[in-house]
């Protein structure tokens, strides 16, 4: 088997995209895959080739089966799925496909935990991890709530990242009309108390076969879109040895393996860290991480196909990323928009790299602001 051939997914993500990148950079093969017709990672400098399988979510059957042959046939010396849709399935179904490339990734029984929120919660309070106050309702109970949660109460998905799916409700009619929506695009939805929004900091870490950790970087968040919360736009690292410790709690508990990340937000009220979810994949600031000096795509190839790794603990503090786009929608959203301005143009006054502009490696920049352009008039046209 070729030990130089690896199997990216994702790759029109900005973690996909860092991924092949970093992996393509140490010359490996990479193949970048993606559901869509248009990935802009396999437009890189750095994928051998790429190729489109069927959406995961609309057709995991289909997904499974174009991976399965595509692994068989070119034989490859790993496979890294990149977000949560593609690393459930495939970590699933691991004994299929481990018979044609390793997969660093935790066995499912434990990646559920990070999966699902409702299990996330369990876990961090038998860790004595502090979480917002959470209520788990297959049925909404009004009286439950206003006892235990009060207002405004935050109405999530079990399963998913980011804000997708998730309202803060300021009343009970506001709460039941968001909870019906979720039960009804989503699934089993959470209730939770709203924290105040003190900052929000993630703990990046990679632990190795042993539940040793080998990898790690600290990042807080400087801007998001939209600007009440959401997927950071420019974010630095910093230290936090609190939350490094909160993290290391938690994974030591769940004897964790492979990448994950961690999300804090501390609470204006109080000052006390609260987690709001595990991210158990790669995450969409990797950039950051990579830039910073933990190249955690490479380390986690090691560990797939050595099946031990070298330590990367420590990282360089102060280095920013910025996703320019996302910047861009955080300044239109903003109502004071002359300051937002001015922070957006402000130069920077660290180093600074971006998600996805890179001068070295410009088509995917150009194939990425296309799709984000047309994906952003799609959804205009169709009134979402």
């Amino acid at each position: 088997m070729s030990t130089q051939r690896v199997l990216v997914t994702d790759a029109g993500r900005r973690q996909g995209i860092v991924t092949v990148r970093s992996l393509g950079r140490r010359e490996l093969d990479v193949t970048a895959g993606s559901s869509k017709p248009l990935a802009p990672g396999g437009f890189s400098r750095y994928a051998d080739r790429r190729i489109r399988y069927p959406s995961p979510t609309d057709d995991e059957v289909g997904f499974l089966e174009a991976l399965e042959v595509e692994l068989e046939e070119r034989q490859y010396a790993a496979l890294i799925p990149v977000t949560s849709p593609t690393v459930g399935p495939i970590v699933r179904n691991r004994d299929r496909l481990e018979r044609y490339a390793p997969i660093p990734y935790p066995e499912y029984e434990t990646l559920e935990t990070g999966l699902d929120k409702r299990q996330t919660m369990a876990a961090a309070q038998a860790a004595g991890v502090a979480v917002p106050v959470t209520l788990a309702q297959n049925s909404l109970d009004l009286d439950a709530v206003a006892e235990t949660v009060g207002y405004p109460a935050v109405v999530k998905p079990s399963r998913g990242s980011g804000r997708v799916g998730v309202s803060v409700c300021g009343s009970p009619a506001e709460l039941e009309s968001a909870f019906e929506s979720v039960q009804e695009r989503h699934g089993k939805p959470l209730v939770q108390e709203f924290i105040p929004n003190g900052g929000e900091v993630g703990v990046y870490t990679l632990y190795d076969w042993s539940s040793e950790l080998v990898g790690l970087t600290v990042q807080r968040r400087l801007r998001t879109n939209p600007p009440s919360g959401g997927p950071s736009t420019l974010r630095e690292t910093v230290e936090n040895p609190e939350l490094v410790d909160l993290a290391t709690d938690l994974f030591d508990e769940l004897e964790w393996s492979g990448v994950a990340m961690a999300e804090f937000r501390y609470d204006a009220r109080t000052g006390e860290p609260k987690l709001l979810e595990i991210n158990p994949r790669l995450w969409g600031s990797l950039a950051l991480s990579v830039r910073a000096g933990v190249d955690f795509p490479a380390i986690l190839y090691q560990l797939a196909t050595e099946g031990e790794c070298d330590a990367a603990l420590d990282y360089e503090v102060g280095v920013q990323a910025r996703q320019l786009l996302g910047d861009i929608g955080h300044l239109l959203r903003r109502p004071d928009k002359g300051a937002a301005l001015r922070e957006v143009l402000a130069p920077a006054d660290s180093p600074r790299v971006y998600d996805i502009f890179s001068r070295e490696d410009p088509a995917v920049a150009l194939v990425y602001s296309v799709t984000a352009v047309a994906g952003t008039l799609g959804r205009a046209l169709r009134g979402q």
